[in-house]
């Protein structure tokens, strides 16, 4: 991991910057993914939950931004 910052504070923690916090991020999730992995298969209510919610997910927002609420 090349690039990656660590220094003490002046308040006796440890400051990283954001690239280096970004790949500990990633390398817990891809630990918690691995470790969380599903060993059996959802009841059938839940997995339809979970489809609807990946359908809904990428839909437009009905929430106007922003930029459009202030006009």
């Amino acid at each position: 991991m090349a690039n990656l910052s660590a220094k003490s504070s002046p308040h006796g923690g440890i400051e990283i910057d954001h690239r280096t916090s970004r790949a500990v991020c990633e390398g817990i999730g891809e630990r918690l993914r691995e470790q969380m992995k599903p060993t059996a298969a959802l009841p059938h209510h839940l997995q339809e939950l979970m489809n609807r919610f990946r359908e809904i997910e990428d839909a437009p927002s009905i929430i106007p931004d922003a930029g459009m609420a202030r006009r």
